[in-house]
């Protein structure tokens, strides 16, 4: 199956699509058990038959109620849109957008039409959304680290987060062919399967990037001044940061420690240890050089950094990094 034929394939009508269609309601095609909370739970067993990893079309012409799982779930708004409610909390789903969730959370999906076709990803390793998140937490991006930890922009949640890739042509085309190998029947599939998955996920991480960034674009107040204060930390003052944004210093100065649970020098320090672990790591300049790199005037101030962050030397880091 090619792209093309993945296309006519997803718009095609199923036999549970017609009767919806024709008659209305919802047709349960998934025998779902009570659970513990007295939402009817969506069983295990019924999806991951031949594999990790299982692959679907969510039905249109109709609703999905309320439902919880014990498995990750993965959404993927392939064309049109859908609203669904997340622990009661609204989302509306555009074209190439993504939800990741959690186990056991609660969710229900409005009615979708004809062009609203939405892909169901299960996923029996609820280990991935902790890895991602976790990799996520680790960006040298302050806003995306404050996005992770704080759950205060629209992208990210307790246990759930949403996706854009609209403009990430590697995601698009690794998805469809996540999509693709799902709903084959190669004997490799599965092998396939988890591979695709991983490079998913890491342009998933990109996507969240983007995210941060688009938040900065568009005026949300505390992420523009991170993202400020990321591009211009090897020079910046808190005297500065406030002219730009039009703030009194140390009206900033709490602002930014009562947002953040971080001072000014603290954000300075974070994003510059941050630079500095990645350039340690992933390139041959000298001390000497990492430090200018980092607006330091000289090595003494990074291994101070070092020290007081990490109890190591910048040598030392590295050696322990190397050694896995």
């Amino acid at each position: 199956m090619n792209s093309i034929e993945l296309d006519q394939h997803l718009r095609s009508e199923d036999p549970i699509e017609t009767q919806q269609r024709l008659h209305g309601g919802n047709i349960n095609d998934v025998k779902i058990t009570a659970s513990h909370s007295g939402i009817p739970e969506m069983p295990k067993t019924t999806f991951f038959k031949r594999g990790n990893i299982f692959v679907n079309k969510h039905h249109r012409y109709s609703y999905m109620p309320a439902h919880t799982h014990s498995f990750i779930e993965l959404n993927y708004m392939y064309s049109g849109h859908s609203t669904q409610y997340i622990n009661d909390e609204k989302i509306t789903l555009h074209e190439h957008e993504i939800i990741l969730m959690d186990k056991d959370i609660v969710q229900k999906i409005d009615y979708v039409g004809k062009n609203d076709i939405l892909i169901n990803i299960l996923i029996r390793d609820d280990s991935i959304l902790t890895s991602i998140l976790t990799n996520l937490s680790q960006s040298k991006n302050l806003a995306t680290q404050f996005m992770i930890n704080a759950a205060q922009v629209n992208a990210v949640h307790n246990n759930f987060v949403v996706f854009d890739i609209r403009k990430n042509e590697m995601a698009l085309s690794l998805i469809n062919d996540l999509i693709i190998k799902g709903l084959g029947n190669d004997p490799y599939r599965n092998r396939s399967m988890n591979l695709l998955l991983s490079l998913i996920l890491t342009e998933l991480a990109n996507a969240i990037e983007v995210t941060a960034q688009a938040a900065a674009d568009n005026h949300n107040d505390l992420s523009h001044i991170l993202t400020y204060i990321d591009r211009h930390f090897t020079t910046l003052s808190l005297q500065q940061l406030g002219k730009h944004f039009g703030y009194n210093a140390n009206y900033l100065g709490n602002k930014l420690k009562a947002e953040t649970g971080l001072t000014f020098k603290e954000l300075i320090a974070k994003k510059r240890l941050a630079e500095a672990e990645e350039l340690l790591l992933e390139t041959n300049y000298s001390i000497n050089e990492i430090s200018e790199r980092i607006g330091y005037q000289s090595p003494p101030s990074l291994f101070k950094l070092f020290d007081k962050s990490l109890g190591l030397t910048p040598i030392q880091y590295k050696q322990n990094k190397l050694k896995y």
